[in-house]
């Protein structure tokens, strides 16, 4: 099992950077990106449920063991054995991931804020940046 904080920051980099198109879009409250990091870590915790869950923890730990949780921040993945065996990979690893998507997310936001999006190519090299460290997260995840 990958340690709790790293699917937190798996978590709250997927969904930084799944709303990046957004921030792109419209100018967002300050307080935004601050719920997006939280709710985002959540979910990627929500399948760990069954460690403090009062009721139906047998039911709960066969969700958190199928391979249908990946969909909470690649849940399932970073709890095999291969990442489970890099420990301290995988919790510098979510860091810099972590840190990656708040550093492209902050480029969203003050490229909204300070150019005309319609005279810009910057929006398309932000959206490249994005792409990459996607296809980057499923590379290291999906590699064993």
């Amino acid at each position: 099992m990958a340690p709790a904080i790293a699917h937190f920051l798996v978590g709250a980099s997927l969904l930084l950077l799944l709303t990046i198109p957004i921030a792109l879009r419209y100018r967002l409250a300050p307080w935004i990106p601050l719920w997006l990091v939280a709710l985002g870590g959540l979910w990627g915790l929500i399948p760990d449920i069954h460690h403090i869950a009062p009721v139906y923890e047998i039911e709960l730990r066969a969700f958190h063991d199928s391979p249908l949780v990946d969909l909470f921040a690649f849940h399932y993945t970073l709890d095999r054995p291969a990442v489970r065996a890099q420990y301290t990979a995988s919790v510098f690893g979510s860091i810099l991931g972590f840190l990656g998507a708040v550093t492209t997310f902050m480029i969203a936001t003050v490229l909204r804020t300070r150019t005309n999006l319609t005279d810009t190519a910057s929006p398309h090299l932000v959206a490249l940046s994005e792409a990459l460290l996607l296809l980057l997260l499923f590379v290291a995840a999906t590699s064993s």
